[in-house]
């Protein structure tokens, strides 16, 4: 009875090393997918077309879908929501039933190990999904584990989930060496479960204070009107406050996806849901334009939350959308994301600048130390005008501009420290 006695309490004081031990080898110190995905706004607008043309919340509960994707559609559409979502890389290639995925999430707040490399395949059998090999970091994780933890965790996300989750959800997969072909069933209520599992409790309450702290204040005269670097200046005061013991970067990255979604006209609901008070339309300023101001904030919660090099892309892409809307190819926007991006860039790029940002912006400054002066700048320019003038984006006379943005943007107080 001692020996078993002893066993046992040995057992439970390994079971936390074990657990650390198997959480430090899931997480690597360099990245498995190392080429970069740089996104052209040719390929946002086709990520976009992609995912919109396959959007299920127009199909009625419980009806069926088949959607079949190209390889490289396949590929374009997963390096643009991971960049967008979770600041990843991904590589897909598709075979005779069978689907191998490399994949890097990067994990700036943690203090060594920032990469969660994962390496797996997935194959079609009997028109389903079955994981048959999976390595997270160093971690080799069996077949048949590995799909009743995707099982399990599936139906803990979702309360309402069927007993067999993926079997009731996905009713066929084929998979080719050149495409993909998949048959649902929608249910609408999944979606909006999944929503809330991308968030950490942690991440809705900071989701929920800035939300409501912008709702107060506008009820104080801050943030209705006016210059939109006065809202920031209470809102990173607030921020600097709440992280003064916990984590500056997740403070501000919060901060900035409320602004951003409010400023560009998005449904805040989506991102904060319930029967609340809702801040009153955007009506704020930068060098006294309101179209600065969106577009600014906009660019740096994408920033914030992603990649610099998709904010820059999704930017230029909304301006060659805009040639022919009717408002024209605008420099002067080009530089309002530029700035934001860089702004949203350095406000979450470390623990000293996310503190020192807080700090500057609470403090006060002018709108000149986050924003160049750009209304000289061309803008308003339809299909012909700018092609008699730039030829195409990239040109020698496009870049020349872009390099002047560029200088005006370092130029600003706040980006060269």
């Amino acid at each position: 009875m001692r020996p078993l006695l002893k066993l046992s309490l040995l057992l439970l004081l390994l079971s936390p090393i074990a657990i650390a031990a198997t959480l430090w080898l899931a997480l690597s110190t360099t990245p498995l997918v190392t080429q970069h995905a740089m996104l052209s706004h040719q390929d946002i607008a086709r990520a976009k077309a992609i995912l919109q043309s396959n959007d299920p919340r127009r199909l009625a509960t419980g009806s069926r879908r088949t959607i079949e994707l190209k390889s490289q559609d396949l590929d374009l559409a997963a390096d643009y929501l991971l960049q967008t979502l979770a600041s990843g890389n991904s590589e897909l290639t598709l075979s005779a039933n069978r689907l191998d995925l490399r994949m890097t999430l990067r994990l700036p707040r943690l203090p060594a190990r920032h990469f969660l490399n994962i390496d797996g395949s997935i194959e079609a059998v009997g028109g389903r999904p079955v994981i048959r090999d999976l390595v997270i970091g160093e971690v080799p994780i069996p077949g048949g584990l590995a799909n009743w933890l995707a099982e399990y965790l599936l139906r803990g996300a979702h309360a309402e989930a069927p007993e067999n989750f993926i079997q009731d959800v996905i009713e066929g997969l084929e998979i080719f060496p050149d495409r993909l072909r998949l048959t649902y069933r929608w249910h609408p209520q999944l979606l909006e479960q999944a929503r809330d599992t991308l968030l950490t409790g942690g991440d809705r309450a900071a989701l929920r204070y800035y939300h409501d702290l912008l709702v107060a204040l506008q009820s104080q005269g801050v943030g209705r009107t006016g210059s939109a670097v006065a809202l920031l200046q209470s809102m990173f005061a607030a921020a600097r406050t709440r992280s003064q013991d916990g984590d500056p970067i997740a403070e501000n990255k919060a901060m900035l996806t409320v602004l951003g979604t409010w400023a560009s006209g998005r449904d805040i609901a989506n991102l904060v849901p319930g029967n609340l008070a809702r801040p009153q339309r955007f009506r704020l300023k930068l060098e006294r334009r309101r179209d600065f101001a969106q577009h600014f904030l906009s660019s740096a919660a994408l920033a914030a939350r992603g990649d610099t090099s998709l904010s820059n892309a999704v930017g230029l892409f909304k301006e060659i959308v805009d040639i022919d809307r009717g408002s024209g190819f605008s420099f002067t926007d080009i530089a309002a994301d530029r700035a934001g991006t860089r702004f949203g860039e350095l406000a979450t790029r470390s623990t000293e600048d996310a503190r020192r940002v807080q700090r500057l912006l609470a403090d006060g400054v002018e709108e000149t130390a986050i924003m160049p002066p750009a209304r000289d700048l061309p803008e308003h320019l339809n299909t012909q005008r700018f092609q008699e003038l730039y030829g195409h984006v990239g040109s020698p006379a496009y870049q020349l501009v872009m390099q002047d943005i560029e200088r005006r943007i370092a130029a600003c107080s706040l980006y060269r420290l």
